[in-house]
């Protein structure tokens, strides 16, 4: 099991990766069962159009649809294998002015430090109106 500064360590570097937009980079973070979940109203994460049947291709789905930049970790909270997290961002989509905004993740790690559980929360209102 990874302590604290390791585990936050590789939440920082899978963000980073995320920023970069590559895929590949992310992916190595994630294990094979992993599973993610975008939690917002249904009928907005439907406008988001995730139809990918893996996690990891889901998460490439938004990282082709949605590009960060000026992420900065804002509050986090590491027990064990499980990370809560807060981030503020600023979020881009073609045709639509970039946005700022929250994220929440609660990220649960595997043994071998991967990502093994991914809830993240957003702002469904914002997400609407930027994917829309």
């Amino acid at each position: 099991m990874l302590d604290r500064d390791a585990a936050l360590q590789t939440v920082r570097e899978v963000y980073a990766a995320r920023v970069a937009g590559n895929k590949e980079d992310v992916a190595q973070y994630w294990a094979d069962d992993a599973r993610f979940e975008f939690v917002g109203e249904s009928s907005v994460l439907h406008s988001v159009g995730l139809t990918a049947p893996s996690s990891i291709e889901g998460i490439g789905q938004l990282m082709d649809r949605f590009q960060f930049s000026d992420l900065e970790l804002l509050d986090a909270v590491v027990e064990g294998d499980r990370i809560a997290a807060r981030w503020k961002v600023t979020v881009a989509t073609d045709g639509k002015n970039p946005v700022n905004t929250q994220l929440f993740d609660l990220i649960t790690l595997n043994d071998q430090g991967k990502i093994q559980s991914f809830v993240q929360f957003a702002d469904t209102a914002l997400v609407s109106q930027v994917a829309g």
